[in-house]
C-alpha cells in the first residue's frame, strides 16, 4: 500500500471524524474542508458533486415544512399518537410502523423526531423500557428511506436499476415488503429476548431515585389550526400522484400504455412531412450560417409547398376519397423538385435522405390517409395528448419530484394560508437544510475519494461480490456508516459495483444484487450521532435508551444490525422472484 493512499485515507476518515465530533451541519462542512485537502494537497480530482440528491432533498422538506407549518404534521402525529395509545401492549411493533410509514411518505426520517416523546410515555405506562421500542422505531425510520418513493435514495436507484429490466413499480414493492417485514421482524425478536421489564434496569431505578423521570402525562391535546386537515390532504394526494407519474413512466407501464394509445393515433401526413425536413436540414453542417440558411429555405420550399396541400384538402379528402390519389402526385412533385437542386455535396446526403423518405410516403399516401380519415377526430386527439406526455418523456422522474413537491408547497402555501416567512423557524425545514450541507460535503468528499480509486474498487468489488454476493450488502453498510446519507451511499458505490460486475442492459443478471443489497445504505445508526438517534437518548428520561462507554455499546446498534440484515435476506429472496 502506497504512502500517497495511506494520507487519503486519512483524510477521508479524519475530516469524517471531524465532523462527527463537531456535529449537525458541521459534518458538511468537514466534508468540504476534506475535499480541499485531497484535491489540493494530495492531488486527487473532485468528484461529483450529488446535486440531483440535494435538489430533491430541498424540495421534499420544503413540502413539509409548509405541512407544519400549516399544522398537518400536528394531525399526523396526533393520529399516530391516537394508534400507540389505542394498542399500547403491542408498542415494541407499532412505534417503528407508525415512524415507518411517517418516513414512507414524507421521504426523510426527520418526521420520527415527534414521535419520541409519545413513545416514551406510552411505554413507561406499560412497564417496558423505551429503548425497546424507540431503537426500532428510529432504525426503522431510517430504513424506510429506502422504500419511499420520494426520497432521493429510492428516485436515483430506480433511475440506475431500470434500464437493466426493472420496474418502478416493481421496485418499490420489493423494498416495501422486505424492508417492512424486516422491521417486524426485528420487533419480534426484540419483544422475545431482549428484557423489557423497566422496574428491573438498575439504572432507571437510580434516575427514579432522584427524582429524573417524570410521570406519564397522558394523551397531548393539540390544538390543531384551521389547515392542518387540508395540508395533509394536500400532501397526500401530491404523493400519491408523484407515484402514479413514475410509475406511467416505468418502461413496463409506459411500453403497453404507447402500444395501446398508438392504435387510435393515425399518421398525419403534415407531421410525417415536418419530420422528414427536420431530420434533413439536421444533416447539413455548415460553417457559413447565409449560405446555410439559403439552402435550408431552398431544400424545405417543396416540402412546406406539398404540407400545406395536404392541410388546405384535408376537408376535401374526407368529402371525396377519391380526390386521395391526387396527393400522390403533389408527394412526387416535390421530390422531383427536391432532386433537381443543385447545392453542393454538402447537401448530397440530405436530398438522398429527402428523395428516399417521400418516395415511400408517395408509396403509401393512400393508405396513409384513408387510415388518418377513419381515426382523425376527438379520440386520436386524447390519445395524441396522452403520448406526448410519456414519448418522449417531459419530465424524468427526478424532475417530477422536484416540481411536485414545489407544487404541493405552492398549494399548501395558497389553500392553508400559511405565514411563509416563517417557514424558516420550522424544526423540519432546519433538520433538511442540515442533511443538505451534510450531504454536499460528506457525499461530495467520499464520490472524490472513490472516483481516484474506482478502478481497483471496481476489480475488488467483482472478484469479491461475484463469489459472494452478500459483501455488496456489508461494503454499503460500513459506507452509510462514514457517508451519512442513504443516497450519497448508493450514488457513491453503485456505478462502481455495476461497471465492475459487468451489468448492463443486455446482461443484466446479476442487477438482483444490487436490488437485494440497497437496503444496506441505512447504517446511519451505528455511529451514535444521527439527530433522531441522539433525540431519542435525550427524551427518553428513564436511562434505558443510552450510549455506552465504548460508543458502539449504544441501544440501537443490535436492532438496526438485525433490521437490515434481515432486510438485504429477505431482498435476496423476493427479488429472486422478479
Amino acid at each position: 500500500m502506497n504512502i500517497m493512499l495511506i494520507l487519503q485515507v486519512i483524510v477521508l476518515l479524519g475530516a469524517i471524524f471531524i465532523g462527527i465530533r463537531l456535529g449537525g451541519m458541521a459534518i458538511g462542512y468537514a466534508g468540504g474542508a476534506g475535499v480541499v485537502v485531497l484535491c489540493l494537497i494530495l492531488g486527487m480530482k473532485p468528484g461529483d458533486i450529488p446535486w440531483d440528491v440535494i435538489l430533491i432533498i430541498m424540495s421534499v422538506i420544503a413540502a413539509i415544512a409548509a405541512m407544519q407549518l400549516a399544522g398537518g404534521l400536528d394531525y399526523m402525529i396526533q393520529v399516530a399518537e391516537r394508534i400507540l395509545r389505542k394498542n399500547p401492549k403491542y408498542i415494541n411493533y407499532l412505534a417503528p410502523t407508525v415512524t415507518y410509514f411517517l418516513t414512507f411518505l414524507a421521504g426523510t426520517g426527520h418526521t420520527a423526531f415527534s414521535m419520541i416523546p409519545v413513545i416514551v410515555e406510552v411505554a413507561k405506562e406499560q412497564n417496558i423500557k423505551p429503548s425497546a421500542p424507540l431503537s426500532i422505531a428510529v432504525v426503522a425510520s431510517q430504513i424506510a428511506i429506502t422504500a419511499s418513493p420520494v426520497s432521493a435514495a429510492v428516485v436515483y436507484m430506480t433511475g440506475v436499476l431500470e434500464p437493466f429490466g426493472w420496474s418502478y413499480p416493481a421496485l418499490l414493492l420489493i423494498w416495501l415488503v422486505t424492508t417492512f417485514s424486516a422491521c417486524m421482524l426485528t420487533a419480534f425478536i426484540v419483544s422475545k429476548f431482549f428484557p423489557l421489564t423497566l422496574n428491573k434496569d438498575l439504572i432507571y431505578q437510580e434516575r427514579l431515585a432522584k427524582g429524573f423521570v417524570k410521570a406519564p402525562m397522558g394523551a397531548s391535546n393539540i390544538q390543531l389550526k384551521k389547515g392542518a386537515k387540508l395540508s395533509v390532504g394536500i400532501f397526500l394526494i401530491g404523493v400519491f400522484l408523484v407515484v402514479i407519474y413514475a410509475t406511467s413512466i416505468s418502461d413496463i407501464v409506459r411500453k403497453p400504455m404507447l402500444n395501446g394509445v398508438n392504435k387510435f393515433i393515425p399518421v398525419y401526413m403534415d407531421k410525417e412531412i415536418d419530420t422528414i425536413k427536420k431530420d434533413a436540414l439536421n444533416i447539413i453542417k455548415l460553417d457559413d450560417k447565409k449560405l446555410l440558411e439559403d439552402i435550408q429555405n431552398k431544400i424545405s420550399a417543396p416540402l412546406d409547398e406539398a404540407k400545406k396541400v395536404f392541410l388546405d384538402s384535408k376537408d376535401t379528402f374526407k368529402k371525396d376519397s377519391s380526390l386521395i390519389l391526387n396527393y400522390k402526385q403533389t408527394l412526387d412533385a416535390a421530390r422531383v423538385k427536391i432532386s433537381s437542386l443543385n447545392l453542393g455535396d454538402e447537401t448530397k446526403e440530405a436530398i438522398f435522405h429527402i428523395e428516399f423518405n417521400l418516395n415511400d410516403l408517395s408509396a403509401n399516401s393512400e393508405s396513409i390517409i384513408t387510415n388518418w380519415i377513419k381515426k382523425d377526430g376527438f379520440v386520436a386527439e386524447v390519445a395524441s395528448i396522452i403520448k406526448s406526455y410519456i414519448d418522449p418523456i417531459r419530465l424524468p422522474r427526478d424532475g417530477a419530484i422536484i416540481s411536485f413537491m414545489l407544487a404541493i408547497a405552492t398549494f399548501i402555501a395558497i389553500f392553508c394560508k400559511i405565514e411563509t416567512s416563517k417557514l424558516f423557524e420550522a424544526s423540519t425545514f432546519k433538520a433538511g437544510m442540515t442533511a443538505c450541507v451534510c450531504v454536499l460535503g460528506v457525499a461530495w468528499l467520499g464520490n472524490t475519494f472513490v472516483g481516484g480509486y474506482k478502478t481497483q474498487i471496481g476489480n475488488l468489488a467483482s472478484s469479491l461480490v461475484s463469489d459472494y454476493p452478500a459483501l455488496l450488502a456489508v461494503a454499503l453498510f460500513f459506507a452509510s456508516m462514514l457517508l451519512y446519507s442513504q443516497a450519497a451511499t448508493a450514488k457513491a458505490i453503485m456505478p462502481v459495483v455495476i461497471a465492475a460486475l459487468g451489468i448492463n442492459a443486455v446482461n443484466p443478471s446479476d442487477s438482483y444484487i444490487i436490488v437485494a443489497s440497497f437496503a444496506a445504505v441505512s447504517a446511519l445508526f451505528v455511529l451514535p450521532t444521527y439527530p433522531t438517534l441522539l433525540g431519542a437518548v435525550q427524551m427518553d428520561d428513564t436511562g434505558s435508551t443510552r450510549i455506552g462507554k465504548y460508543v458502539f455499546n449504544h441501544s440501537f446498534i443490535l436492532p438496526g444490525i438485525i433490521a437490515i440484515v434481515l432486510s438485504v435476506a429477505l431482498g435476496f429472496l423476493v427479488a429472486s422472484f422478479f
